[in-house]
């Protein structure tokens, strides 16, 4: 009996050894990956005629956020996601210059926070 649940034990710890490393990786990854669509979206969102552009990469860059929160909660990946959503929030549906530089600027708040978190 003393056997058996030191077998599981030990089972247990190697496959939490073997996965636990790999849920880092994802959030990092996920990470890289929004802060790129980040740089994709900011040029957009300083041209009043590429909105729809703009909104596009924040939405993949949201998506990504949220896969990396979902991994590995951090503090600056949420605040992140939360400027994120103001820029796309601001700048969707319009062509106005003050609202796409509005947005870039709440990108590019994202964006130190993600690089703070990474």
């Amino acid at each position: 009996m003393l056997r058996r649940g030191f077998l599981r034990a030990s089972v247990g710890l190697a496959l939490t050894t073997l996965v636990a490393p790999g849920i880092g990786l994802a959030a990092e990854n996920h990470i890289a990956q929004a802060i790129a669509q980040i740089n994709k979206a900011i040029p957009y969102g300083e041209e009043p005629q590429h909105s729809s552009s703009f909104v596009q990469h924040i939405d993949n860059a949201i998506d990504h956020a949220v896969m990396a929160q979902r991994a590995h909660a951090n503090s600056h990946v949420k605040k992140a996601i939360r400027y994120l959503r103001r820029a796309r929030r601001i700048a969707y549906g319009t062509h106005f210059l003050s609202y796409s530089r509005r947005g870039a600027a709440l990108a590019k708040k994202a964006l130190a926070q993600l690089q703070a978190a990474g």
